[in-house]
């Protein structure tokens, strides 16, 4: 047995252990989702089912088809229909094209049916002789130019109708794009967007920074005013967060309660500045239930800051931004943490810890 298969059976065994911990059934869709668990495939999908277990350990049927649909399947189905998308406006831009040379082709002919037809009847002027028959060419190239006029107007009437069809189809592919319940980019454009900002920030020699930020007790607040307040929440955040993007800035859905913002172009101390001025924003708005207007309480958010290294790749610079986040959580939450301030940490660890010996 090879060791990618021996892998693979230790964490299928892995995964399968877990479901049985938690009192799930070992069902298909069940065994995917904590296979990419115990895969470590997905840190958010790993964070989400911690805080979907309950102070017993345990994880509800419906709360693992609420995490199946968000972190597999509608993932999937995203890059899906983008791969989809593409392929299928590139099969329509080639059509367009091909319609629209056949137009200046058939056009062309018109132009020279005409000369010939003027040409042929001066002809017969000075040949009485092949009258008969150059009034026959003169017939068919006339009935010709009919004809290709009607085509030329069906491949009009047929670019037209593809030019919507093309302008559908964009709408649709941004859709696919965005997270359906906060309108901004979700996972899927977040990864794609962040893998092509990190080429080109080596390719122009440019900074690039990156912040995580995530939604302080967002859990407790979940359970205390259910999913729809939950929800207007989420919306909230994203609303004001997208407020204070601009320009190439990509402000994605991470997942679940986090979010993320690609900053190209941007300084670690300029990104930072960024993430607390989001961070007071939203917590300066109030929140209130629409239908009894009960004030719900200030929304307070922790966020990471990571700048872009040579040598990175998009797991290097989205675990060293994950790092900041957690480390902002671990001094209070509704803070802003950044690489620099990390480094100073441990340098005051060293100096304290060099001090204690002596």
């Amino acid at each position: 047995m090879t060791a990618c298969v021996e892998s693979t059976h230790r964490v299928a065994e892995i995964a399968l252990g877990a479901l049985k911990k938690i009192g799930l059934a070992a069902i298909p869709r069940n065994f995917e989702l904590w296979y990419a668990h115990a895969e470590g495939r997905s840190p958010e999908l790993s964070r989400a089912i911690q805080l979907a277990a309950g102070a017993n350990g345990k994880v509800s049927q419906e709360a693992a088809d609420e995490l199946f649909k968000e972190h597999i399947q509608h993932v999937e189905l995203s890059r899906d229909v983008i791969e989809l998308v593409g392929r299928f406006q590139a099969e329509i831009s080639d059509l367009f094209d091909a319609i629209e040379q056949t137009g200046e082709n058939t056009s062309g002919h018109h132009r020279k049916l005409s000369d010939l037809s003027v040409q042929l009847r001066q002809t017969t002027e000075e040949y009485p002789a092949v009258s008969k028959l150059l009034e026959g060419v003169i017939t068919v190239a006339q009935d010709m130019r009919v004809e290709n006029e009607k085509l030329e107007h069906r491949l009009a009437d047929s670019a037209t109708e593809i030019s919507t069809l093309q302008s559908n189809v964009e709408s649709i592919q941004a859709e696919a794009m965005k997270d359906s319940l906060t309108g901004i980019a979700n996972r899927s454009t977040f990864d794609k967007s962040l893998a092509q900002q990190m080429v080109e920030a080596v390719a122009n020699n440019e900074p690039l920074s990156l912040v995580m930020a995530d939604i302080d007790h967002f859990k407790n607040f979940n359970d205390k005013w259910g999913h729809q307040t939950g929800d207007q929440v989420l919306r909230l955040v994203a609303e004001v967060m997208d407020a204070n993007v601009k320009g190439q800035d990509v402000l994605a859905r991470y997942g679940g309660e986090e979010f993320a913002i690609v900053l190209p172009g941007t300084s670690l101390s300029h990104a930072h500045m960024l993430a607390d001025r989001i961070r007071v924003a939203i917590e300066s708005r109030r929140l209130k239930k629409r239908r009894t207007k009960e004030d719900l309480g200030a929304i307070t958010m922790s966020m990471g800051v990571g700048a872009h290294r040579d040598g990175d790749t998009m797991e290097t610079i989205i675990e060293r931004a994950d790092e900041c986040l957690y480390a902002a959580k671990a001094r209070g939450r509704n803070l802003v943490v950044n690489e620099e301030d990390m480094k100073e940490d441990t340098k005051e660890d060293d100096q304290n810890q060099r001090g204690s010996a002596a």
